[in-house]
């Protein structure tokens, strides 16, 4: 018989951890004194915690070991839970290796510049959201400062759109290169129980829709004017390209402060989000 500091010193596992082990019934005691409380183990014992050992470094819960260990656990089962262990390894595996390409990602752009950059993408889940939409084909400058002229009128003046406050969004559509127009879909966040159309005269009309959910979208939030969120949107692509996702061929622009907000435009706040996924 092996005192429990022996027992310890055989095994390697510390003398708490098998207090520990034998709360749970994971390994008891071969004897305990009934006068003194100790604790005895044999060496018939040692196969058992190397078994536990093992099991541990595999990943497994202190609650799943104890099932594995049990005699009468049929191995269909055993094996479905090794299997599920296996998923969730991979699962870890794929993250850190897309944290580890980000990582090197930003390393190069150290080297290349020998800065580092001030542009933090963060991947997310975009949520869906109600809004009064439109989508347009805009050829020009003009034609989108027409429409939007017309917006704020049934807004501010008219009261025709009840806008709930939340950050309005464009969505622009480019499966393909057009050159002389951008495909957008304007959207304003409203209630669900909004007027299903609004009518803009010649600048449109606005229909109530659900934008559905992008599951994972990387993102970035962009301070400054305008002109200046092109040199992002660029690089956002180029990440997303090194970074081992597909490009797609929708973005949204999320307008958090703009000129709606009458500040100054090296103040302005716009989120890009593009929907990823794996090549």
């Amino acid at each position: 018989m092996l005192k429990i500091g022996e027992f310890s010193r055989l095994s390697q596992v510390t003398v708490k951890t098998l207090h520990h082990y034998d709360e749970l019934g994971l390994l008891k005691p071969s004897q305990i004194d009934k006068f003194t409380s100790y604790r005895y183990y044999t060496l018939d014992q040692l196969p058992r915690i190397h078994s536990i050992m093992a099991l541990k470094e595999l990943g497994l819960s202190l609650e799943e070991i104890a099932q594995v260990l049990l005699d009468d656990l049929p191995p269909e089962q055993i094996r479905g839970m090794f299997r599920l262990k296996q998923v969730e390894v991979q699962q870890r595996v794929h993250e850190e290796q897309a944290r580890l390409a980000q990582i090197e990602f930003r390393l190069r752009q150290i080297e290349q510049e020998g800065m580092m950059r001030t542009m933090d993408i963060v991947i997310k889940r975009v949520e869906p959201f109600c809004a009064l939409t439109m989508r347009r084909k805009f050829l020009t400058r003009q034609e989108r400062e027409f429409v939007g002229k017309a917006i704020e009128r049934a807004n501010v003046i008219e009261g025709r759109i009840k806008w709930n406050k939340a950050s309005p969004v464009e969505i622009l559509y480019e499966e393909e290169f057009h050159g002389d127009y951008t495909d957008t879909e304007l959207t304003i966040p409203v209630d669900p129980t909004h007027t299903p159309t609004v009518s803009l005269g010649e600048a449109g009309t606005f229909t109530l829709r659900e934008i559905p959910a992008i599951e994972q979208a990387a993102t970035y939030l962009h301070q400054g004017d305008y002109p200046s969120l092109n040199e992002k949107y660029l690089f956002l692509q180029r990440w997303a390209v090194e970074n081992g996702y597909k490009l797609s061929g929708t973005w949204r622009f999320v307008y958090h402060r703009g000129p709606m907000h009458h500040v100054d435009p090296s103040q302005y706040l716009t989120e890009l989000q593009h929907p990823i996924e794996r090549a």
